[in-house]
């Protein structure tokens, strides 16, 4: 049964941190190379890295065929895995009739891992075609690119691959630069939880905060608001009521307002819901704001999308971005990806 699912265009932004070449020939070269006898990219265990220092780890798992590498595409999937062999589940279906469905602690082995979510992507030279899930968004990818390429001595501490978002307006018609920009952050409810700790605040990835946090009191804190202060705003709240917040970016050289280019917005909110971002210039850009995208249907099997006609329609996607115009590449190059 075929499931719906976005496909995101991003640009790689190396800053000459991958010494002239481009993602897709770095890629394949890293995964060219031999550690422990055994090549890279013939070896998933060699591709696995724990990102977070937590025991779970990041996997490029599925890739295109050694024998396209030279092709204009190499495509991969990332999975997200975590430690722990317990899983919590409703066995029972919910169509029966009782009067609750009980949670239990299935054992699933103590040699599984855990799959947290899976992402697809598919890359040309700078280009890149992906389809998040819910747990692994493209933040993910750019750590994941980035602690590979420096494990293989190509990347210097400080430097990082950036995957740039491409915001359009409503009818392609966007501001070339901006004068400022607002940032909606999540309403904070009366009866929410309590905040996030502070450290933990920095160390979730951008692509998480919509669903994890940011809620205004986040932002508050960030400003200097101390608890007790929160604490006091939060008293003034009624009953099912809520605190919301509008931040408003701008530059400032001395009195003069300085404009920000468009490529600024595009790299530092690339991990931003476009729903909750408002750009202001010479005219104004807000409500209809998209990444470049497209909605295609894939072949899937229960709730996990069929990895080869993933990468194959995200493929298709830069394709056609490119033969309208959108983006920057030619696909001369049509030899099949496996």
């Amino acid at each position: 049964m075929p499931k719906r699912a976005t496909i995101q265009y991003r640009e790689c932004k190396a800053d000459g941190a991958l010494h002239g070449t481009d993602l897709k020939t770095r890629l394949v070269d890293v995964l060219r190379r031999r550690s422990h006898s055994h090549r890279i990219g013939e070896n998933a265990r060699l591709r696995a890295i724990d990102l977070d220092g937590d025991g779970s780890h990041v996997v490029l798992n599925k890739v295109s065929s050694p024998a396209t590498w030279d092709g204009p595409v190499f495509c991969g999937q990332i999975i997200h895995l975590r430690a722990g062999a317990d899983v919590q589940a409703v066995l029972q279906s919910l169509d029966d009739d009782t009067d609750e469905f009980l949670v239990q602690n299935i054992d699933v082995g103590q040699g599984a891992r855990i799959v947290r979510g899976v992402l697809y992507f598919a890359v040309h030279r700078n280009h890149v075609g992906l389809i998040e899930s819910a747990a692994v968004r493209a933040s993910v990818l750019e750590r994941y690119f980035t602690a590979l390429f420096r494990q293989a001595g190509e990347l210097h501490p400080g430097q990082r691959i950036v995957l740039l978002a491409r915001f359009s307006a409503a009818g392609e018609k966007g501001l070339s630069e901006i004068g400022d920009l607002s940032l909606s952050a999540r309403p904070r409810y009366r009866n929410d939880a309590g905040p996030y700790p502070m450290d933990d605040l920095f160390r979730r990835p951008a692509g998480e905060a919509r669903d994890t946090g940011a809620t205004i009191f986040d932002v508050l804190r960030l400003m200097g608001w101390q608890d007790d202060a929160l604490a006091r705003l939060l008293a003034e709240v009624p009953d099912g009521g809520r605190v919301e917040g509008l931040l408003k970016v701008f530059v400032k050289d001395r009195r003069r307002t300085v404009r920000i280019p468009r490529a600024a917005i595009d790299e530092a909110l690339r991990n931003v819901d476009p729903a909750d971002l408002g750009l202001h210039g010479d005219g104004r850009e807000q409500g209809g704001m998209v990444k470049l995208s497209v909605v295609r249907d894939i072949a899937a099997e229960g709730s996990l999308l069929d990895p080869t006609d993933a990468m194959l329609r995200i493929v298709e996607a830069l394709r056609e971005w490119a033969a309208a115009g959108k983006i920057d590449c030619r696909f001369e190059d049509q030899r099949p990806l496996h």
